[in-house]
């Protein structure tokens, strides 16, 4: 197998995006690089204040961590379902669980950057971990995700 064939990504996943499959929520997300353009102009944007201060080593971790949540809200985040079914009969509903946002209420709240920050801060592990998969780039190959969908 070649190198092309062991590292190219399609760049219409990484823009369009790849679910994350958490049991009852699925996450749609962009990778975050790549072909993502979005996410490099808002990292770009978001960070451009405070280069100074991010190069001498001067830049606070939480401020890092807050703009690094936005930037994966607004430009990585395309989706968010809930299954309302069951596993074996899945009914996927667009929303967030308002519990995963630390609020109260049954109805699903909407999938604004708003609400995605709000269950990022509230499940920091969660957002560990679509940090780590928007940044693999063997989940954005062709062919990986053709096999996935035969299954």
């Amino acid at each position: 197998m070649g190198l092309k064939q062991q590292f190219a990504t399609d760049v219409s996943l990484e823009q369009k995006g790849i679910y994350i499959d958490y049991g009852n929520d699925r996450i749609l997300i962009a990778r975050a690089g790549g072909g993502n353009k979005k996410f490099a102009r808002l990292l770009e944007s978001k960070t451009k204040p405070f280069r100074r201060a991010i190069a001498v080593g001067a830049f606070d971790n939480d401020r890092s961590m807050e703009i690094l949540r936005q930037v994966y809200a607004e430009a990585v985040v395309l989706g968010w379902e809930v299954n309302k079914g069951t596993m074996a009969e899945p009914k996927w509903e667009k929303g967030i669980d308002p519990k995963d946002a630390g609020t109260t209420g049954e109805k699903l709240l909407p999938v604004t950057p708003a609400n995605v920050m709000k269950v990022f801060v509230n499940l920091p592990d969660l957002f560990s971990d679509v940090q780590q998969q928007a940044q693999a780039g063997a989940l954005f190959r062709t062919e990986l995700n053709d096999a996935s969908a035969g299954n």
